[in-house]
This record gives structure tokens, C-alpha cells and sequence, in this order.
């Protein structure tokens, strides 16, 4: 298997959104989207990154991602919002949804922003991010079509229910949690498939609802830690969508006509921690907390305790300097989208 091919992450995220306008989308939403990619493959969160730009592109292309959404806002309150997306672009509505919620954590010390009708929120950990670095406590999640079994049944049921909580560390880097309910990601079983990587047992279902570890038959995830990681699944519909009147879940399972569709609802939640206390004393804590875990003894004598986040920004030193790594599968795929539309690419 040939290696990887470095690229500059600011090449790439110039390439993707020129893709994106190619395809339609407003240049500003385009730069949106791709930065929000690129960040994913930074943080080395691949199955988040520029794998997801063939899929973006034959959505907007049938229309289930819609290039020109009109924005809503459905109700409007000191401290909620419900914004109705019009199934535009995830990163896009969850941006627009991050700077509300942010101007009313600063009003009132606490913001949500319900989006309603979305499509593929991406990570989350983008957009908590950006709230931490203005002082916030950030918190996103998102419901969408059952991908992932619930705990005792044999098929889909749950969505696998992205969350992401970030919180102001020193130096500017944000504590984030990035985190998804399933045992695997969807990403990840994709990306197992692709190099016919074999599964640990306990992660996925395969069509017929029959546990396996063969990467090309596996097709449904398996919930992290069995009925809370389905549990907290469940919930996520019944806060992000039923509060809205959008449901996912019993469209989808009952065979409701459109209800095969895809789409997402999300919430966003940003807290002005200065509201609270002392931005400053908050973040002392944080590093006094921080060193008192460090200092515990290890499983592994080799081993160290890793904060939420920080392998990932390792990761992202790491890509900026060097370039991220391109597979030459993606490679390929990237290429034969810039071909077909006589744009050229940056490796």
C-alpha cells in the first residue's frame, strides 16, 4: 500500500471549498464547511473529514442538501432560539447557531439554539471549540436517522449521537470532549471496509442483525457500554427532536413517506463562565484539577493519562506543521471529483 501524500491543510481547505461553490453553495457557507473538515483531519478525526466531501457533493446534488437553505427563526426568547435550517449544510447552521448562542450567554449568562432540520453536523468539537475560546462553556449534540442498534435488539434504532462539551483551558486550547455513543463510528466502519481492516468483537451487527468482526459484512454499530450509550441515544431524539415537533426515529421506523430522508436536529449550549466566576480562577482550577489527575499512578507503567482533547491537539501541532495525510484511496476519490469538474487539485 503506498504511503500517504502530505498536503498543506490551507491548500486543502481552499480545494474543498472551491468543490463546495462548484457545486452551488454560496462561497462563504462553502469556506465554512471546509474549514470544519479540514479541522476534523487536523485533529486526526479522519471519518469526520475529507472523506465526508464525495458524500457532501451527491447530496447537494439530489437536493437533501440544499446549496441556497433559507434560514428561520421559529421562536425566539432572552435565552433559546429555535433556528429551522431549511436542510442547509450542517456546519453552516451549527456556526450560525454557536454565534446566537454565544450573544445570549453574554445577555443573560446562559444561550441555546435549537436548529431544527439539518443535515450532517460533522464533529462537534469544531464548534465547541470556537464557544470555549470566547470564554464559554460549549456543549453541542445532534439526533439523526437510526444508524446504530439499541441495546438488545437486532437492527438500527438510535441514532449514534454525537456530543461534544469544550471548556476555556490555559494558552487558549480548549478542553474538548468529541465523543459519539457507539461502540465504532459509521466513519470508522467505512474507513475498515476501505483497508479490509478487521473488527474487534463487540463493535458492530452485520445486515442480518449477527455480531461479526468481518469489516466488509459489518453494517450496524453497536452502542458504547450497551443501554446507556442507547439510552443516551434516545434521549437525544427526544431533546432535539421531539421539543421541535421534527422527529426522526418513529418517521424512519415506521416507513413514513419522507421519513427515509436524511437529516439532523442539534442543540447548541454556550455558558459565560465570567457570569459565574472569575474567567481566570475558573482556568486555575481547571490546571489544578488537570495536575491531580496526572499524578495518579498509571495501568500501564509506559502509559500517561491524557486529558479529553489531547491527543488531538497533539494531532493538530503535529498536521499543521507537516501537512495532513492523504491517503491514496481519498486521493483518488478527491481527484476524480476535481476532474469532472476541470479543477485542479493540490498534491
Amino acid at each position: 500500500m503506498s504511503s500517504p501524500i502530505l498536503v498543506p491543510a490551507a491548500q486543502l481547505q481552499t480545494f474543498v471549498s472551491a468543490l463546495f461553490v462548484n457545486a452551488g453553495m454560496q462561497p462563504s457557507a462553502a469556506d465554512t464547511v471546509a474549514q470544519a473538515l479540514v479541522w476534523a483531519e487536523l485533529r486526526g478525526i479522519d471519518t469526520h473529514g475529507l472523506s465526508r466531501v464525495s458524500f457532501y457533493l451527491n447530496f447537494m446534488h439530489k437536493g437533501i442538501i440544499k446549496t441556497q437553505p433559507t434560514f428561520k427563526v421559529l421562536q425566539d426568547t432572552v435565552a433559546v432560539q429555535v433556528l429551522e435550517a431549511d436542510a442547509s449544510a450542517g456546519a453552516v447552521a451549527m456556526q450560525q447557531a454557536c454565534a446566537q448562542a454565544m450573544d445570549k450567554a453574554r445577555a443573560v449568562g446562559l444561550g441555546l439554539v435549537m436548529v431544527r432540520d439539518t443535515t450532517h453536523t460533522g464533529a462537534l468539537g469544531y464548534f465547541t471549540q470556537q464557544m470555549a475560546r470566547q470564554g464559554m462553556v460549549g456543549v453541542a449534540f445532534a439526533a439523526s436517522l437510526p444508524l446504530m442498534a439499541y441495546h438488545g435488539a437486532s437492527a438500527a434504532g438510535v441514532s449514534t449521537a454525537p456530543l461534544s462539551i469544550a471548556v476555556p483551558a490555559p494558552h487558549g486550547e480548549p478542553m474538548i470532549l468529541d465523543m459519539a455513543s457507539g461502540a465504532v463510528s459509521m466513519g470508522q466502519l467505512k474507513q475498515a471496509k476501505i483497508f479490509n481492516s478487521p473488527l474487534a468483537p463487540g463493535l458492530a451487527l452485520d445486515a442480518q442483525g449477527q455480531p461479526t468482526t468481518d469489516p466488509q459484512q459489518a453494517t450496524i454499530p453497536m452502542p458504547m457500554s450497551g443501554p446507556k450509550g442507547s439510552g443516551l441515544a434516545l434521549m437525544f431524539e427526544m431533546m432535539a427532536s421531539l421539543v421541535m415537533m421534527n422527529p426522526i426515529i418513529a418517521d424512519y421506523l415506521s416507513d413514513k413517506p419522507g421519513g427515509r430522508r436524511h437529516r439532523q436536529n442539534a442543540w447548541v449550549l454556550a455558558l459565560d463562565v465570567a457570569r459565574f466566576c472569575p474567567l481566570d480562577q475558573f482556568i486555575q482550577e481547571l490546571e489544578r484539577t488537570v495536575a491531580s489527575i496526572k499524578q495518579l499512578p498509571t495501568a500501564d507503567p509506559e502509559g500517561a493519562l491524557l486529558m479529553p482533547g489531547e491527543r488531538g491537539q497533539a494531532c493538530y501541532a503535529q498536521r499543521v506543521h507537516a501537512g495532513i495525510p492523504m491517503p491514496m484511496n481519498l486521493i483518488k476519490e478527491l481527484s476524480e471529483l476535481a476532474n469532472a469538474r476541470g479543477m485542479t487539485v493540490p498534491w
